[in-house]
């Protein structure tokens, strides 16, 4: 991970279907909404909403779109177990500090899935 923002007016654009890139120090970089990723529900449609977390892998830059960044903790990541097995994009879980078990995402996981690569 590279940095977290809010994205600033007119640094998002639209291009094929509804796809998105932005605009991080000059550079143009992929955007991609981690609700579809997840097949969820956003709080907002709306990038200017949510909060960009740049990343990269292997060389290629990407801004994945979020809708809140809750906090910073330090986690034990235990492993699935036999019952669930492996996740494509999750490497695990946490036992958070309310006693609630969190995943954890595997961002290179999500981002190395073929759906994500020809969406990039």
């Amino acid at each position: 991970m590279h940095e977290i923002f809010r994205p600033v007016a007119d640094s998002i654009y639209r291009v094929s279907g509804n796809q998105g890139v932005v605009m991080v120090r000059e550079r143009v970089v992929p955007l991609l909404r981690l609700y579809q990723m997840l097949d969820r529900t956003p709080a907002s449609t709306d990038p200017y909403d949510g909060i960009l977390i740049a990343a990269e892998l292997e060389g290629r830059r990407y801004c994945l779109l979020v809708d809140e960044i809750l906090g910073k903790q330090e986690v034990v990541i235990k492993s699935l177990g036999e019952y669930l097995g492996t996740m494509p994009g999750v490497s695990g879980a946490a036992i958070m500090g309310d006693g609630c078990v969190g995943l954890i995402l595997d961002l290179e996981g999500m981002l190395s899935r073929e759906s994500f690569d020809a969406a990039a």
